[in-house]
């Protein structure tokens, strides 16, 4: 009634309609109340937005710095352990604000080892992609990793029992198609297949080997939103726990990796610039901001604002590199462009299959409340209802 600003005195309301009403909306109510907002505004949606532009953002810079001379003398490894030396430090800082001690982060033991579940699965990850990337061309390679849109949903639903409804599984087909379309449209024609010396059988293990690095990744965040979710742990304990574990997975790949002997002789930071420091500040910082969106939203939307990031980042390589805007890459923005809203069931064209239940109740809910008007229009009258006469009184039965 509140949001029709209609006044309760305005109808009377048999009680069993009343008690009726008061359920189905009350639910509702107590949700909206509970939705954690900043300037009035959901942190989520806030959060969701941040990564979209911070993970485009990332992708020019480095794309950028690649393009400049003497920025590619560093060893890969010993950035990425920087990343989660700078997240370690940064929740540390605010802890120590925020608590004034680190103690409690390592205070249950059992609780801190489940991070390092999500740490080790990242871990795998990044050796079956590194694996997979021999056997596999450039296309292939980027088609076959966007499963990874699915196996979070698929994840969610059957380890979190998490509700994803037809519209959904629509929006995510939609996005796993664009940002394809995308990546297609981005790649060299050189990487687009061509005479490849490469079997039909390594192709196929590389393919498997890629399944299964995007089912760790949809695992790993899966396991890292429950225990985000699932514990009184903060959100800046859990991240500096899995920087810690993620600082260990890392540092057992250098020492593997025949870039050691390199390191020893030239130094850890050898080839270190600005420009490589102000990358490693935006992906370590990025990863806190992930951690924020998985807490105050879910894995399977934190895929979908990285999917918006890769047409930000794709449009922006337009204006900023001269990039080609292809018709893969047009299609890729429209597909989308059109499943972010479906997914949120904003775009759904006045199809009843595509809309979220919600809105199929607030039309019940509408048209309960007709029948109530028109029976006591009715009523007042002095005549008898009846409901084969009236089709809102028809549809409230």
């Amino acid at each position: 009634l509140k949001a029709r600003s209609v006044r309760p005195h305005d109808f009377w309301f048999p009680p069993s309609s009343s008690l009726f009403l008061r359920r189905w909306c009350s639910p509702v109510a107590a949700m909206a109340d509970s939705v954690p907002t900043l300037f009035g505004v959901p942190i989520k949606y806030l959060v969701l937005c941040f990564l979209v532009f911070q993970n485009g953002g990332a992708v020019l810079l480095m794309r950028a710095v690649r393009a400049l001379p003497g920025q590619n003398d560093f060893v890969t490894q010993t950035a990425v352990i920087m990343q989660e030396v700078l997240k370690a430090g940064t929740c540390s800082v605010i802890l120590l604000i925020k608590d004034g001690s680190l103690s409690a982060t390592w205070e249950d033991k059992v609780e801190t080892l489940k991070t390092s579940v999500p740490a080790l699965l990242y871990l795998v990850q990044n050796n079956l992609q590194y694996v997979a990337v021999g056997y596999l061309d450039a296309p292939t390679y980027a088609v076959t990793y966007q499963t990874k849109i699915f196996w979070v949903a698929v994840c969610s639903k059957f380890l979190l029992d998490k509700t994803v409804h037809r519209y959904q599984w629509l929006a995510l087909t939609m996005l796993m198609s664009g940002v394809c379309f995308v990546q297609l449209g981005q790649s060299s024609p050189s990487s687009a297949g061509g005479d490849d010396p490469t079997s039909s059988g390594l192709k196929a293990l590389g393919i498997g080997l890629l399944l299964a690095a995007a089912l760790c990744s949809s695992l790993a965040a899966v396991a890292f939103e429950k225990l985000l979710k699932g514990s009184t742990a903060d959100m800046w304990t859990r991240n500096l726990q899995l920087a810690f574990f993620s600082l260990l997975c890392s540092i057992l790949p250098l020492m593997l990796s025949p870039d050691l002997p390199k390191i020893w002789e030239n130094g850890f930071f050898h080839g270190y610039t600005g420009w490589t420091w102000a990358c490693i500040a935006m992906n370590g910082w990025g990863g806190l901001l992930i951690g924020a969106v998985i807490k105050y939203a879910d894995a399977i939307l934190k895929d979908m604002a990285i999917g918006a990031s890769i047409c930000v980042s794709a449009f922006g390589s337009v204006l900023l590199f001269g990039a080609e805007l292809s018709p893969n890459t047009l299609s890729g923005i429209f597909l989308v462009s059109w499943a972010v809203p479906l997914y949120a069931g904003r775009a759904n064209f006045g199809l009843a299959w595509l809309s979220p239940q919600a809105v199929q109740d607030a039309t019940k809910k509408d048209q309960v409340l007709a029948a109530v008007r028109e029976l006591e229009a009715v009523q007042s009258m002095g005549k008898p209802a009846a409901a084969d006469e009236s089709p809102s009184l028809q549809a409230a039965e």
